[in-house]
């Protein structure tokens, strides 16, 4: 099993932060549910990727996509 990805990893702290008393506990959850959107939209362009690499087969533009979805991965952890 893989470990949470950091950005659900915030919006969860975020979401427990005690905020009130500063006043910033709306931020918080806006704040929460724009990085979940965010991870969402990301897992969706990986996917993208990853078909992309399968109709490719090894042509030009292959190497671009396995770095851009390794860059990707690697900032999720």
């Amino acid at each position: 099993m893989s470990a949470q990805p950091e950005a659900l990893r915030l919006a969860e702290r975020l979401e427990r932060y005690d905020a009130t008393r500063s006043g910033y506990a709306r931020h918080c959850y806006f704040a929460a549910a724009e990085l979940r959107r965010l991870h969402a939209v990301n897992q969706e362009l990986l996917k993208a990727c990853r078909t992309a690499i399968v109709a490719l087969k090894g042509r030009e533009h292959d190497g671009f996509l396995r770095a851009a979805i390794a860059k990707a991965e690697g900032e999720q952890m």
